[in-house]
């Protein structure tokens, strides 16, 4: 069958009563029967396709379950219920039906996220400009400048480096008081906001009308400051303004801090993963790049850190000294600088540039097994690209097993809050730890979904998803129009006629400052309450009585200007 996963989900309850399993639809107000199967499949249902999902549950499922699952979700989804009925993005693109330049969404991005360099680092911006890229292939992007701060404004933000947004200059005088919030009503299908500045973003909050999707990086700031930024976010936002996050335990931290599930959707960054150089070779090497030739002689386990960074350094001493048997490469944007004497079995890296971004590959490829904790600060993205060579992760959560590896890693139960502090039993993190480090058939099954990463977390798909979500939003924008449109009922009077010199009944329309024929708008108000055949007699039933409705009045009962 066509590709019905990925899809958004409305906001869920899901429960269990006398065995049976059920999903409660909190936006349509209806309860829905589930088998395991579906419930499962629920689980992954915004981050894989059909077949990703039938490879994850096909060893504990029997095929024609799941397709028959597959078959009762496409039922509930006609029907309303369970998803977002978006237009299926990627069976539209196959078709060539959304490569129209004519039909694309015309999105404003304002740049203000350009000078975020500082702020964020360099492996976040270089995502941006990754998405950027591809989602100019689905929509016409566009930003604004004004003129008396043209040459400043290209300079300061780099805009002349950008060929995937078209640059909109408004000319305006010195004392021209229109903002920018006032421009984006003009045209647009959608706002997309990229920067993590409360005080450029929060203006486009009061257009009315124009969907907005925000997305959310990580801020090496810190997690107060991250929490600070999502609740005031939240407190601006429309009802059908959109959060991003990257990882799904994002959405659990914010919907544990009352923000609603509903304006919270997942989208994960795409991954870039190069031809690999096999682990013996990437071993020598990092073991001769850091000068620690433990590198080859013991288990490298890859940390990717999101603590705090004093925080951290605490607990990385720590781990280390509970495993000294393995070598440790952390992966941190900060911590090096807080941390000048780590343990003798541990590095501490990042990309802070090209040069060394490059490097990365080689680093993941070392490593036995990928280690993280399931907080705000961790990049998804970097799990992700170090699993994606065919290592398994272990993640400690206190969320539960995150959808993005969950075939490929195993569970360590955690404790954290919002000042940064994390708890995990070292014990139970080693055992962990050392049991995926020992051959067996299940670690083999976890290398290998591991390896499939690669499909399913794509700029391709993160794109597609992002522009689907205007589409959803835009689509909402036009029903609810329909919906909320006032009724223009036609004003029955008598008109004088110059050219009889008498009056006549006829119908006013005064939406469209038109006189029309009485016939006609009687066929129309009678067509609300009957059905055609019921006002074709009424005027049949007329005409036998010697009236004579016009040409148009005959039309009408026929059914060709009925409403």
């Amino acid at each position: 069958m066509q590709d019905f996963f990925p899809k958004t989900l409305h906001p869920l309850h899901i429960f269990e009563e006398d065995n049976v399993l059920y999903a409660a639809d909190l936006e349509k107000a209806r309860i829905v029967k589930l088998s395991i199967v579906m419930a499962e499949i629920l689980k992954l249902s915004e981050t894989r396709t059909n077949q990703e999902i039938q490879q994850a549950l096909g060893n504990s499922y029997q095929e024609e379950d799941i397709s028959e699952a597959f078959e009762r979700f496409a039922e509930l989804e006609k029907a309303g219920l369970l998803f977002n009925r978006g237009e299926d993005l990627q069976s539209s693109l196959v078709a060539g039906e959304l490569t129209d330049a004519n039909r694309k969404l015309k999105l404003l991005i304002p740049f203000h996220f350009m000078r975020e360099k500082s702020l964020l680092d360099y492996c976040t911006m270089l995502n941006r400009y990754q998405l950027l890229t591809h989602l100019a292939k689905y929509a016409e992007l566009e930003t604004l400048t004004f003129s008396k701060e043209r040459e400043a404004s290209l300079k300061s933000d780099g805009l002349h480096n950008s060929d995937e947004i078209r640059i909109r200059d408004i000319e305006v005088d010195e004392d021209d008081t229109f903002s920018p919030a006032w421009h984006a009503m003009d045209g647009y299908n959608g706002i997309l906001l990229l920067s993590q500045f409360l005080a450029d973003d929060l203006p486009f909050y009061q257009i009315p009308g124009v969907p907005i999707v925000h997305c959310i990086d990580r801020s090496q700031g810190g997690q107060g400051n991250m929490l600070e930024t999502l609740l005031t976010l939240s407190a601006f936002q429309n009802e059908n303004d959109t959060l991003v996050v990257k990882a799904s335990w994002m959405k659990e931290w914010l919907a544990e801090l009352g923000v609603l599930r509903r304006n919270v959707r997942v989208i994960p960054d795409g991954i870039d993963v190069g031809e690999p150089i096999g682990k013996p070779l990437a071993k020598r090497h990092t073991a001769k790049l850091f000068e620690k030739p433990m590198f080859v002689k013991q288990p490298v386990v890859g940390l990717i850190s999101g603590f705090e960074p004093h925080f951290g350094a605490a607990w990385i001493s720590a781990f280390a000294r509970a495993n000294p048997h393995l070598a440790i490469l952390v992966y941190d944007t900060t911590l090096g600088q807080f941390y000048q004497h780590p343990p003798e079995n541990v590095v501490i890296f990042s990309a802070d540039n090209e040069d060394t971004r490059r490097v990365l590959p080689i680093f993941f490829q070392a490593l036995d097994l990928v280690c993280f904790p399931a907080v705000p600060r961790t990049p998804l993205s970097i799990v992700l690209e170090a699993v994606a060579f065919g290592t398994p992760c272990v993640v400690m959560s206190k969320y539960g097993m995150p959808a993005e590896v969950a075939d490929a890693a195993v569970i360590v139960k955690a404790e954290s809050d919002n000042f940064g502090n994390f708890r995990v039993p070292m014990a139970d993190l080693s055992a962990a730890i050392n049991d995926c480090l020992q051959p067996s058939a299940t670690n083999t099954e976890r290398q290998n979904a591991a390896k499939s990463l690669t499909q399913q977390f794509t700029w391709e798909k993160t794109a597609q998803r992002i522009v689907q979500l205007f589409e959803e939003k835009h689509q909402q924008e036009m029903d609810l129009l329909k919906a909320t449109r006032t009724p223009f009922p036609p004003i029955f009077c008598r008109r004088y006629e110059p050219s009889i010199g008498k009056t006549a009944p006829c119908v006013y329309r005064w939406e469209a400052n038109r006189y029309d024929g009485l016939e006609t708008a009687l066929a129309e108000v009678l067509s609300e309450h009957h059905t055609l055949a019921e006002v074709k007699s009424v005027f049949e039933h007329f005409q036998r009585d010697g009236s004579t409705p016009t040409r148009e009045a005959s039309r009408a009962g026929n059914g060709f200007l009925l409403i």
